[in-house]
């Protein structure tokens, strides 16, 4: 399949302190430097997976960014819908997290992003339009994503990122005509972010009446709600021993467009899911590199 992405590529660091943190001194810890952001991660886990894909997304003019287009290159990730701009750093993501990756804390700066607005993505969408399928981040603007809602002819995948994230979706369904899309990917604080819901099966099936086709809602050890407005259902987690959990949910939606590519569908798709986030935690990386369709089966 040709599969577009679009939406933030960044640099991660992640702090793991070794002990208690000192208040007003030095912790010693490791420190660790990743390419990261969930369209760009999603992009490489696809990639992994043997599809063809686009990455439509911004850069900066610094190192950083010149290591996130090597790396892209280098997977055979098409940048041709991706812009670079000068004298901008790349956004950063700097996180502090406990001994298997779970953030505690974290710090952004990401102005790059504000270039992920509505006349970047017009001039895209007839090339996005070519794609088979497309999954996006709520990094784009808010106007961006109505469009990219209303305008988007092939399947549409949204992944809501983070709960600070989540109003970017809530008001792009507000300006959108459609009010439709084929299906998000969200955790539990995102849900309830987007509901006000507390309760994960409540805010699963208020995610539907609001405007989406299909709800993976990711509860890490929980499992996995998926709902349409046929039927809800959770998923057990598998267990396993996780070295690093960022980046687990972008290998969970890139498993399930995975398996949406190949033509396994809806409830089946999400043990493809489950599989593709359970093998990423084994990796200190945001994506594990030795993803491997097989691994999915």
């Amino acid at each position: 399949m040709n599969i577009t992405v679009i939406g933030e590529s960044n640099i991660d660091i992640a702090v793991k302190p070794q002990g208690e943190l000192r208040q007003g001194g030095c912790t010693p810890s490791d420190i660790a430097f990743h390419h990261g952001g969930v369209a760009r991660n999603i992009a490489h886990n696809l990639r992994l997976l043997g599809h063809e894909v686009q990455l439509a997304t911004v850069f900066g003019d610094d190192a950083f960014a010149e290591s996130l287009i090597a790396e892209c290159h280098d997977l055979g990730i098409d940048l041709s819908l991706s812009s670079q701009y000068e004298n901008i750093k790349s956004p950063i993501f700097l996180s502090v997290n406990d001994e298997v990756g779970s953030m505690q804390s974290a710090f952004s700066d990401i102005e790059l992003n504000s270039f992920l607005d509505l006349d970047w993505l017009i001039a895209r969408i007839d090339a996005v339009n070519r794609s088979d399928m497309v999954v996006a981040d709520t990094l784009l603007s808010t106007e961006a994503l109505a469009f990219l809602i209303d305008h988007c002819m092939v399947p549409l995948y949204i992944d809501t990122v983070s709960s600070n994230r989540t109003s970017v979706l809530s008001e792009a369904l507000k300006k959108s005509w459609k009010k439709s899309f084929h299906a998000v990917k969200c955790n539990l604080s995102e849900a309830q972010a987007l509901t006000g819901l507390s309760e994960a099966h409540d805010a699963a099936m208020k995610l539907v009446d609001i405007g989406t086709e299909r709800v993976y809602l990711t509860m890490g050890a929980d499992g996995v709600i998926f709902c349409t407005r046929k039927d809800i259902r959770l998923f057990p987690a598998i267990e396993t021993e996780a070295v690093n959990v960022t980046g687990s949910g972008d290998a969970f939606l890139a498993g399930v467009v995975h398996a949406h590519a190949i033509g396994v569908r809806d409830e089946a798709a999400v043990d493809f899911g489950i599989k593709a986030a359970c093998h990423n935690v084994k990796s200190e990386a945001p994506v594990n590199p030795t993803l491997h369709p097989l691994l999915l089966f």
